[in-house]
């Protein structure tokens, strides 16, 4: 769409380098857009930073939604948990703390744990 060449290669790359945590997309478009600019490219360099913006956008919506689905909490409480998790504990906290807060549900919705009254 952008004019990008061996495109389907370059995404499978970046997915491969967004498995990574800490770095993700941005480790690789962010680079990418910056140096293509430099090099005046600029139709292209806009191109990228508007398809790292949609990106970033729609993995913020989508993503907690998915992960609170799978999990059974709310995406809200799912978003602040890995955020949480992740400034305290890094990578490990950014999967725990979710993972936590969702058994520690079911513990309390089971009766095996009183930690809040659930609402019916």
């Amino acid at each position: 769409m952008i004019g990008v060449e061996r495109s389907v290669l370059i995404a499978f790359l970046i997915s491969v380098f967004d498995i990574l945590p800490v770095l993700g997309t941005g480790g690789i478009m962010i680079p990418w857009t910056i140096l293509t600019a430099l090099k005046g490219n600029y139709p292209l360099s806009a191109g990228l930073l508007a398809v790292y913006l949609i990106i970033t956008v729609i993995r913020n919506i989508i993503e907690p939604k998915i992960v609170g689905s799978q999990i059974g909490l709310h995406p809200v409480v799912t978003l602040s948990s890995m955020f949480v998790g992740a400034q305290l504990f890094g990578v490990l906290g950014l999967f725990g703390f979710p993972i936590g807060l969702s058994l520690l549900r079911h513990l309390n919705d089971n009766g095996t744990l009183r930690v809040y009254k659930a609402k019916l």
